[in-house]
């Protein structure tokens, strides 16, 4: 018994004599936050062997741009004839800014040498690997893979399915690629209300009405769950903004005073807020992290990780994502500067 409190007080101190770098460290792990950014991948409606996965800040425009229903943008080989149009079947979002988005793009079309897969673990090790290359399951087995890597895992990324027949072919898993459960804890896999299916459609013999009535579909389920969530940042943002604006206000967890109309930037550290609309919970990132941290602690001792996935509101004990309380911390702060 002694040993094992001997232990907890040891791993304690470590991250006590560490406390002082935490914002450093999340910020190098992930830069400025970007309001919206995902990796898309693209089905062809006609040709369901053909796919693309890419990036975006914005996927109703760049499904758009894919489709050639702007003139500008797409891709070259979404322009090829005989594929469009394309249905985004699937993002995987949350990425705090786009290049840690375009690490991920990059790891999902290059399976077989990235390093965020072991060799050893990899589905296919080389790049000429035939139609097991193109095949829908090894896409959405690499989600799982990638996913469950470290440096993706503490950001606690979302997948969200337009499709229902793919979302059954990720549950199916056809390489027994376990996801980690913090996903499944978060709720962080979904499948849109009214998702598409296509086995109501001859697939062989699509007619025109067929082909618009899909595409149509399509860019109406992304362009809900994207526009839903630009609003829901929106309002959370200008609640914070007017709270942050009321000048002098303490920490609720180390009580020291910060004021983001001063001019002085020692007053203006980065502030984290309860996303509960009726809690006004509100302390300093660091503060925040390490109680996170120590509650986590038990749980994670054999990663010793600077970053915690989350953790609850200390008065209403709302269940936070850390990338969240980040996100939002870096628009405030950005606020501030202009």
């Amino acid at each position: 018994m002694k040993l094992e409190v001997e232990k907890t007080n040891c791993t304690r101190l470590r991250y006590a004599a560490k406390e002082h770098i935490f914002s450093v460290n999340v910020n190098r792990e992930m830069g400025d936050f970007a309001q919206f950014y995902c990796c898309y991948f693209l089905q062809s409606v006609e040709h369901r062997q053909s796919f693309y996965i890419g990036s975006s800040p914005n996927p109703p425009r760049r499904l758009r741009q894919h489709n050639g229903d702007l003139v500008k943008g797409g891709a070259y080989r979404t322009k090829r004839s005989g594929t469009r149009p394309w249905e985004m079947i699937l993002f995987v979002y949350g990425f705090p800014n786009k290049i840690i988005a375009l690490q991920f793009e990059h790891a999902w079309q290059h399976g077989y040498k990235t390093r965020f897969i072991k060799e050893e673990a990899r589905i296919i090790n080389k790049k000429n690997s035939g139609s097991a290359g193109r095949n829908i399951h090894y896409k959405l087995a690499l989600i799982r893979q990638l996913l469950n890597h470290p440096f993706f895992k503490v950001m606690n990324l979302g997948v969200q399915f337009f499709n229902s027949d793919v979302a059954s072919t990720f549950d199916q898993n056809k390489f027994g690629i376990a996801l980690d459960p913090c996903y499944e804890n978060w709720g962080k896999v979904k499948t849109s209300e009214n998702a598409l299916s296509l086995s109501k459609y001859d697939l062989k013999r699509l007619t025109v009405d067929d082909l618009s009535d899909i595409s149509e579909q399509n860019r109406a389920l992304v362009s809900h769950f994207y526009d839903s969530s630009i609003k829901l940042d929106e309002e959370r943002m200008n609640r914070y903004t007017e709270r942050v604006m009321d000048g002098l206000s303490k920490c609720k967890l180390c009580y020291k005073t910060y004021d983001y109309t001063s001019e002085d930037e020692d007053l203006k550290p980065h502030i984290a807020f309860c996303t509960n609309e009726g809690c006004d919970f509100v302390s300093e990132v660091s503060c925040l992290c390490r109680r996170f941290i120590v509650e986590e602690i038990d749980d994670r001792d054999k990663d010793l990780t600077l970053i915690p996935r989350g953790g609850r509101c200390p008065e209403c004990r709302t269940e936070l994502e850390w990338t969240i309380l980040m996100k939002y911390s870096s628009m405030i702060k950005d606020v501030s500067r202009k």
